[in-house]
């Protein structure tokens, strides 16, 4: 709301006329004030009940085990894979990059996260 009526006063300072169908309404008159912060209400109360729905939506697939979060690009295996080369000096970043069709970042991401488990490999 205060950001609605930050906007609606910044245009109507600029001379901006707010026109709805046939009808203007004036910022500076008292009932087209009123008209158009109740039109900023229900905006912000409509934009409130779609997060509050997607909140809901998310809650239960998280519920049902159908949201997980972001997946990885590579398999585990291909993880592995880039991060034995690499530390082997077998390929670079850019090489690895291109082989597997990821950014340069997404390869160093996964030389970062080296688990425990790569150890024994």
């Amino acid at each position: 709301m205060a950001e609605a009526n930050q906007i609606l006063t910044d245009l109507s300072d600029r001379g901006v006329l707010f026109g709805l169908g046939g009808s203007v309404y004036d910022w500076n008159d008292p009932f087209g004030r009123l008209f158009l912060q109740t039109l900023a209400m229900v905006a912000e109360f409509e934009a409130n009940l779609g997060h509050l729905r997607t909140r809901e939506g998310m809650a239960l697939a998280k519920r049902q085990g159908k949201l997980k979060g972001k997946q990885p690009k590579l398999p585990e295996s291909a993880q592995r894979s880039i991060r034995r080369r690499y530390a082997a000096g077998e390929a670079s970043l850019a090489d690895l990059a291109g082989e597997y069709s990821v950014g340069r970042s997404t390869i160093h991401r996964v030389i970062r996260r080296a688990p425990a488990a790569d150890e024994g490999d």
